[in-house]
């Protein structure tokens, strides 16, 4: 023993930290980010491949005209294609984030709570639900952005 002396315990020695809900006003609690994540991870994404997407297309594009046709640089539709794939794949993290979110708060609207830990609880599993729809909506926006990437001529007329 070196002498020093060790910490007061309070609450059974567990350092003030509850491990379990010792009444029905507490529920478990998630951390805000993950709704921020839920709700707008896809959409920032879908929002990031349209802005950045049409910026290069117009870009490469502008080098062309009329009277010059040219093709656009070599490295466009690579450059478009990864972009359209790192949005992919984030939208698709926030419909994992958004899918884990409505899981979690349905389960914790099965524990018996009461008055505000209850309405608490509630407005999170609405929160949640309102970020699944998002992400649904959004990668279907995604998926067909993707697809138009793929298969409509970036210089080409319309």
């Amino acid at each position: 023993m070196s002498g020093t002396p060790t910490p007061a315990r309070r609450n059974g020695g567990d350092h003030g930290h509850r491990t379990e809900n010792a009444d029905l006003d507490e529920a478990p609690r998630f951390h805000v980010w993950r709704l921020m994540i839920a709700t707008l991870a896809t959409p920032l994404a879908w929002f990031a491949q349209m802005l950045i997407g049409e910026v290069l297309t117009a870009q490469s594009c502008a080098l062309s005209d009329a009277n010059h046709p040219m093709a656009p640089p070599w490295w466009v539709m690579t450059a478009l294609i990864g972009w359209s794939t790192v949005c992919f794949v984030v939208g698709v993290a926030g419909i994992v984030v958004a899918w884990r979110t409505v899981t979690f708060t349905r389960a914790q609207l099965q524990q018996p709570l009461r008055g505000r830990a209850r309405r608490v609880a509630e407005l999170e599993a609405f929160l949640a639900r309102v970020g699944i729809l998002c992400s649904a909506i959004f990668m279907f926006g995604l998926v067909v952005t993707s697809i138009a990437v793929a298969m409509v001529s970036r210089c080409g007329p319309w």
